[in-house]
């Protein structure tokens, strides 16, 4: 008894260690799955902190809106505000399915649990220690890139600029993203302080829902190409066998074929859960990137540095928050391809004739490689990524033509 229960322990701590940074942006936006056991009050804390960040995304959106509608009247403005706006905009539908399939992402959540606590084979342990490191290492690169980028943009680049003189011979103090509101002038004293805080805590609240799901995705998928490297292990146990016996054959089989239904299962259930949240993301980052792309250009013309170098770290953390998610879909496919070579490599001749034809399913099933795709359209894969960057930068050039 006490030997298993320090076994479940460390298998919760793979688990722990597998999903720790993504837990821990998910948690502050109120986003982490509620357990069945929490109380009314956590609860209550959970929902309000919903509110906040929703607060926070309207905040910046509501006195943009109204200046681009109301007050600005230069239209590479209007175009420079579409940006943050896009962006900003993008977190309010991330967030919003977020809350909604969040019974989905439990269920996803609690089925890879019991995955690190019904592996009991060290070598199946390491192999998914392994995965979880390669995920943990992708969370940890987006976030410390988009954080990096994202933030700086909302508080390097307009503390650097300063008090700025005006056309009209009045000094104003720049704000990461100008805003209108109709009631007050933020650039009073302490409203312009009020503001410039708020917009960095939106624009945390907007970064960390890149963040958030690009974890979640490394999470998932590598987990599942961990369950697939342990059944290729399994079906290569099954190829070593030197005099293979009906009833041994018949339990190896019965082994492979319930773990190979699980990990399908397994991957349906994070494709459910997250392929809109992955389409608003790549559709979004498409848009995104020529915007950073423009933005860079008119920073260059006016030779502010800052800017420029402000607006590249954005371009890259945009690439990256990309790259992951593809990449991840690749690598994938790249392992189902490994299991369905694995199957038709295997010595069939060597095993009993009768149990040699239950494996013309498993072959036939394993040769389909495994997908994932936004909102059941958009394949994600390295080729996926290169058509990405090429339509962002036909976009860019028609933007770039259009409006210089």
């Amino acid at each position: 008894m006490e030997r298993s229960s320090k076994m479940i322990v460390k298998d919760e701590n793979g688990f722990n260690y597998a999903i720790q940074i993504t837990r821990i942006i998910l948690r502050m936006l109120g986003l982490w799955p509620i357990s069945s056991l929490a109380s009314n009050a956590e609860r209550i804390a959970i929902r309000l902190q919903n509110i906040v960040c929703y607060i926070l995304l309207a905040f910046f959106l509501v006195p943009v809106l109204l200046l681009i509608f109301l007050k600005e009247n230069d239209f590479k403005r209007k175009v420079k505000l579409l940006g943050p706006l896009f962006n900003t905009s993008m977190a309010v539908m991330k967030y919003s399915l977020l809350i909604y399939y969040a019974q989905e992402i439990e269920s996803c959540l609690e089925q890879a649990r019991q995955d690190w606590q019904s592996t009991i084979n060290w070598n199946n342990r390491k192999i998914m220690l392994s995965k979880a490191k390669t995920g943990r290492e992708f969370a940890f690169f987006a976030a410390a890139f988009i954080y990096v980028g994202g933030l700086s943009y909302r508080v390097i680049v307009p503390l650097s600029k300063g008090r700025i003189l005006t056309p009209m011979n009045t000094t104003i103090r720049a704000l990461a993203v100008p805003c209108y509101f109709v009631k007050f002038d933020e650039q009073e004293s302490p409203a312009y302080e009020i503001v410039f805080f708020l917009q960095f805590l939106a624009g945390f609240v907007t970064y960390s829902l890149v963040c958030g799901p690009a974890g979640l995705a490394a999470f998932f998928i590598m987990h599942v190409c961990g369950q697939l490297n342990i059944l290729i292990d399994k079906l290569q146990g099954l190829n070593d066998l030197t005099k293979p016996k009906d009833r041994v054959v018949a339990t190896l089989l019965a082994d492979i074929v319930e773990h190979h239904i699980r990990v399908r299962i397994f991957l349906e259930q994070v494709e459910k859960a997250m392929r809109f949240i992955w389409l608003v993301e790549l559709v979004g980052s498409t848009v995104l990137l020529c915007f950073a792309g423009y933005y860079i250009i008119m920073e260059w013309e006016s030779s502010d540095t800052t800017g420029i170098l402000t607006s590249f770290m954005m371009l890259t953390s945009f690439i990256i928050s990309i790259f992951i998610n593809c990449y991840v879909g690749q690598l994938l496919t790249d392992q189902s391809n490994k299991v369905g070579l694995t199957t038709s490599t295997m010595n069939w001749y060597l095993l009993p004739h009768k149990k040699a034809r239950s494996l013309i399913l498993i072959m036939s099933v394993s040769n389909i490689p495994a997908k994932i795709s936004a909102g059941s359209m958009i394949e994600m894969s390295l080729p996926t990524f290169s058509n990405i960057i090429k339509t962002s930068l036909a976009y860019f050039n028609l933007l770039r033509k259009f409006i210089t």
